[in-house]
C-alpha cells in the first residue's frame, strides 16, 4: 500500500516535496539564528547605543566652518601664525587682514596695572604684524576639515610690548555662503 502511494506521487510533487523540505530547512534555521542575535542584543550594554547617538548630535552641532587662528611666539622672537579649521566642512577662498594694534602695553609697566602700561596713545611707533607670504599661500585656496595651515610672521617693533592686533578672516564655504569673523591676536 505504501509502494502503490509512492508510485502514485509524480516526479513534480517530488520536487516541490523537496523545494518544501528545503524550505522548512532554512526558516528553521534562520528563526535559530534570530534568536540568537536578540539574546546579544539583550546582553549588549543600551550605553554604547547611546554614545553613538551623541556622537551624530555633536556632529551636527558642530557649525559647517570653524576657522580659528593662533599664534605662537619663540624664544627668537618668531612669529609663527596657525589657521585650523575644525568645522565639517572646508573653507575655501581665505582672506586674512591683520590690522594695526589696538592696544599697546609696556611690559615693564604692565606690575602697576593695566591702565598704567597702556602705551597705546603715547607710542610714536605703532608695532607691525605681517604675514610672510614668500610661497604666495594667501589667499589660502582651502583649509578641509581638521587641516591646520602655519603662516610665518614677521613682528616688527614690539620689544618689551604686549600688542592686542585685530584681525579679520573671510572666506567661502562649501555651500557657496561668504563668512566673516573678527578676532584679537595677542602677541
Amino acid at each position: 500500500m505504501t509502494q502503490d502511494l509512492i508510485i502514485k506521487v509524480s516526479p513534480v510533487e517530488w520536487v516541490l516535496l523537496a523545494i518544501a523540505v528545503v524550505a522548512l530547512f532554512i526558516s528553521i534555521m534562520a528563526w535559530r539564528r534570530a534568536g540568537r542575535a536578540l539574546l546579544l542584543l539583550a546582553k549588549s550594554p543600551v550605553a554604547e547605543i547611546q554614545h553613538v547617538v551623541e556622537t551624530t548630535q555633536e556632529q551636527q552641532q558642530q557649525p559647517a566652518v570653524s576657522l580659528e587662528l593662533t599664534i605662537d611666539k619663540n624664544e627668537y622672537d618668531q612669529v609663527t601664525l596657525s589657521l585650523s579649521n575644525s568645522g565639517l566642512l572646508a573653507a575655501r577662498q581665505v582672506s586674512l587682514t591683520i590690522d594695526k594694534p589696538i592696544n599697546i602695553f609696556d611690559i615693564e609697566g604692565i606690575s602697576g596695572g593695566i591702565d598704567s602700561a597702556n602705551i597705546t596713545a603715547s607710542s610714536a611707533i605703532l608695532p607691525r604684524l605681517a604675514v610672510l607670504d614668500v610661497n604666495n599661500k594667501l589667499p589660502i585656496t582651502e583649509i578641509v576639515s581638521g587641516c591646520i595651515l602655519e603662516l610665518p610672521a614677521a613682528l616688527t617693533m614690539s620689544h618689551g610690548k604686549i600688542c592686542e592686533f585685530p584681525v579679520s578672516l573671510n572666506w567661502t564655504d562649501e555651500n557657496g555662503a561668504r563668512q566673516h569673523k573678527k578676532i584679537t591676536l595677542t602677541v
